[in-house]
Formats: C-alpha cells, sequence, structure tokens
C-alpha cells in the first residue's frame, strides 16, 4: 500500500512527540528549570554586587589620594599669612584655602558616602551569597531528579528512534521530504485522510479548492492541503 509506510513513521512519530511532550510538561523539568532561574538570578546578583563594590573602591581610592593632595596642599600655607603684610595677597591665600578645604569637605563626605556603601554591599553580598548556595543545591537536587525521570523514559525514547531509522529508508523519498518539512513546521500528523463527503481536510477541517478535489479522485491519489499544506490522502 502507498501510504502504509510514511503512516506508520508518522504514529511512531507521534508516540516520539507525546513522550516528549510529556517530559517538557513534567513537574520534574518544571522543578528543574525553576531552580535553573533561581540560580542565575542569584549568579547574576552576586557578580553585579562584585561590580559595584569594585567601581566603589576604585572611586573611594581616587577620592582618598585626592583628598591627600590637598591636604598636602593646605600645609603649604602652614605659618604664610603671619607675616604677610599685603592684605590684598592674604586675602587672595585665605580665599584658597577656604577652596581648599571646603573640596576637601565634599571629598570627605563623598568618601564617607561610598564607605557606607560599600560596608552595605558587604552585608547584601553575604546574604545573595548564602542564597546562591541554597540555589546551587536546590539546582543540583533538581538535575538529579529531571535527569531520573529522563532516564527512565530514555529506553522507550531509543525504541523508538531506531524504529524511525529502519523505516526511513522504506518511505518514498518524496513522502519523507513532506513529512520532515511539515514536522519542522510543526504540522503534525502531516498525513491526513481527506473527507470526500464533504470535500475538507482531515485536520484543520477546511474545504479544499476545486483544483485539489479534482486531484484527490481514488484511493492511492494524494496531495497539498491547500489550507493547511498537510498531505491529504484517499486510503486505498
Amino acid at each position: 500500500m502507498k501510504f502504509d509506510t510514511v503512516l506508520e513513521y508518522q504514529k511512531i512519530d507521534h508516540d516520539l512527540l507525546e513522550i516528549e511532550s510529556e517530559v517538557a510538561k513534567s513537574k520534574e523539568r518544571a522543578a528543574f528549570i525553576g531552580a535553573k532561574t533561581k540560580l542565575e538570578a542569584a549568579t547574576a546578583a552576586v557578580g553585579k554586587l562584585s561590580h559595584e563594590a569594585g567601581e566603589l573602591l576604585q572611586g573611594y581610592a581616587k577620592l582618598s589620594a585626592r583628598a591627600d593632595a590637598l591636604k598636602a596642599r593646605l600645609d603649604e600655607f602652614d605659618g604664610m599669612l603671619d607675616d604677610m603684610q599685603d592684605v590684598s595677597e592674604a586675602d587672595y591665600y585665605l580665599k584658597q584655602i577656604a577652596a581648599i578645604s571646603d573640596e576637601i569637605a565634599s571629598l570627605e563626605k563623598d568618601a564617607a558616602r561610598d564607605s557606607e556603601r560599600i560596608d552595605a554591599i558587604g552585608a547584601e553580598y553575604k546574604k545573595t551569597w548564602e542564597a546562591g548556595k541554597k540555589a546551587s543545591d536546590a539546582y543540583k537536587e533538581a538535575t538529579a531528579a529531571f535527569n531520573a525521570y529522563a532516564a527512565k523514559m530514555q529506553p522507550r525514547v531509543a525504541e523508538l528512534k531506531a524504529a524511525l531509522k529502519e523505516l526511513e529508508g522504506k518511505v518514498p523519498e518524496e513522502f519523507m521530504a513532506a513529512y520532515k518539512s511539515l514536522r519542522a513546521a510543526k504540522k503534525t500528523p502531516a498525513f491526513v485522510a481527506y473527507k470526500p463527503e464533504s470535500g475538507t481536510c482531515g485536520r484543520c477541517f477546511m474545504e479544499v479548492s476545486g483544483a485539489t478535489r479534482s486531484k484527490l479522485k481514488n484511493p492511492g491519489d494524494y496531495a497539498e492541503c491547500p489550507n493547511c499544506r498537510r498531505i491529504l490522502y484517499i486510503p486505498e
């Protein structure tokens, strides 16, 4: 019979797809995906905190270096005003000292703020690291459970794949190419019986065109459904 092998291939492949769907919808896989998502979030959070802490430490070091440099400049003014007679010159130096002092105060304020944030990051990092460790343990446990569940399915999956491989060479090349193309497009079943009494596709249930009906008159005839692109056939 013209369609026997491709229909048998389609049935076995359907059974394989059912198992794959069952695995995809299993509570074990849901737990695995959830644990993986939490671990990735914890890892990203730890990385973000580490990056922020690194930038703050670099900034803190620059602020401290700038403050030290300004304090050194203030030291240069030490004693200069004691014997200064020129009022305008003294006023100039006083303004310089005031400006430097203001900048030092601002730098120290920024440094204190950064130092406070660094301390906060340290505490936050510890909590996030602990959460990440728990997420890692949960991920390992969920992975083991999912792998054990998938392993139970593996013998049947291997059996079905072996049957498909054996059948593939027996399916007419034209049918095999059409089947694989439709399967890739998630149009399964790919081969469906035509309903001549209603003139409709056996899968999308849409009425086919007159040109398609003219190709589907006798047992063994087949044509592409103009609506869903599946292969319609008339059983022999």
